[in-house]
């Protein structure tokens, strides 16, 4: 006598496969660890995989990065996965910010963190600003980057480069903010600006700083020292404000005011506030409430309650304008002349005044000329 059946024996293997079955499908549902998204199988805790990818996304379904690696080594008991040859994509709601490369990195799935480490470069794809680092950390949730070690971002249609030891950037805003020994350089024209953070704002095209910055034409070696500035990158304009210091070594020329502009394709420096221009050499020292100094034409024009002292004559010319011609050593006043030499007791006035410092002499002229002598 049969003891099983043939119908016996089918219906006892579909019990032992459907229990199969149902054991196996509840291992993937809750018991299976939970990784990010990989090209391949998901793996237990501690386990390595080779040439992979993987994905993260937020609430909203939308990417928020894309990494490839040679190797990752996953931790489950903290979400981490240690990469090697690292090559990133970065989104901010779903739209694509910045790709980089680096060595070796770590991906944090809780605090939704990248950290990059060695020769790191990247691009902020919206704006084409490269940055290279020694180490980058990216706070998505944050919008925040991080890097520091030989920092350098760069933006090859402006031809500058900006380098410094810490970087804190929001890509999404394109805007990057540098500190530590920071140097700005530019080509066209030759320039370096320095101070210990510059925060440069791609979109908009401008750098600016809040600390003391030091400006150098590398070409003349003019420089300008002030306690703030901004520099509008598209004109060209850098603007000073506070305790400003200028000096044109080659001229020998100081300027000492409180607000000034700089335009460096037209050689350009305008000072729109009371200032005093100075040289040592030539004994001439000359204040007014505003003017300009045309570097190329090595001239200084000044107007408004203008005073030039000569310690050659231990003289003075008051006027309403005054130019200034540097090579011919020519200084010329117009308007309500009045030259005072205090020592010998003399007053002139008139139109028009000419000082020529090389030999001493100052002409006034004009219609009502008046001199006084006080015995």
């Amino acid at each position: 006598m049969q003891i099983f059946s043939r119908r016996n024996i089918n219906i006892f293997l579909i019990v032992f496969v459907s229990t199969i079955l149902v054991f196996a499908l509840g291992w993937f549902i809750f018991l299976r660890p939970s990784v990010t998204s990989l090209n391949k199988s998901a793996t237990v805790a501690g386990s390595s995989l080779q040439n992979i990818t993987l994905t993260e996304f937020d609430a909203n379904g939308k990417l928020i990065w894309e990494i490839t690696s040679k190797r990752a080594d996953y931790r489950e008991d903290r979400k981490i996965a240690d990469v090697e040859e690292v090559k990133g994509k970065f989104y901010r709601d779903g739209e694509l910010l910045m790709e980089a490369t680096g060595d070796r990195g770590t991906i944090d799935q809780v605090s939704k963190e990248i950290s990059l480490e060695g020769n790191i470069k990247a691009i902020a794809v919206q704006e084409n600003v490269d940055m290279q680092a020694d180490r980058m950390i990216w706070k998505s949730e944050d919008d925040i980057l991080k890097a520091t070690g030989n920092v350098q971002i760069d933006r090859s249609k402006d031809k500058i480069k900006m380098i410094g030891k810490e970087l804190t950037a929001q890509p999404s805003l394109n805007i990057y903010s540098l500190e530590k020994e920071v140097v700005v350089t530019a080509t066209e024209p030759k320039l370096e600006m320095k101070s210990e953070k510059i925060t440069w704002d791609a979109k908009n095209n401008r750098a600016f700083t809040e600390s003391p910055l030091s400006v150098i034409q590398v070409k003349d070696q003019i420089r300008l020292n002030a306690n703030k500035g901004s520099w509008d990158i598209a004109k060209q304009e850098v603007t000073f404000t506070g305790d400003i210091k200028a000096l044109d070594p080659n001229l020998d020329v100081d300027i000492i005011a409180s607000l000034a502009t700089w335009n460096l394709e037209q050689q350009l420096i305008t000072i729109p506030e009371a200032f005093t221009a100075s040289s040592k050499s030539r004994g001439i020292v000359v204040k007014a409430q505003k003017g300009e100094a045309q570097l190329e034409k090595e001239q200084i024009n000044l107007t408004g309650e203008v005073a030039a002292s000569f310690s050659s004559t231990q003289g003075v010319v008051r006027s309403d304008r005054v130019e200034w011609l540097i090579p011919s050593q020519t200084v010329t006043a117009n308007g309500n002349i009045v030259y005072q030499q205090p020592d010998k007791n003399l007053s002139v006035s008139g139109d028009r005044a000419v000082a020529n410092l090389e030999q001493q002499t100052i002409t006034v002229t004009g219609t009502n000329v008046l001199s006084t002598l006080t015995p």
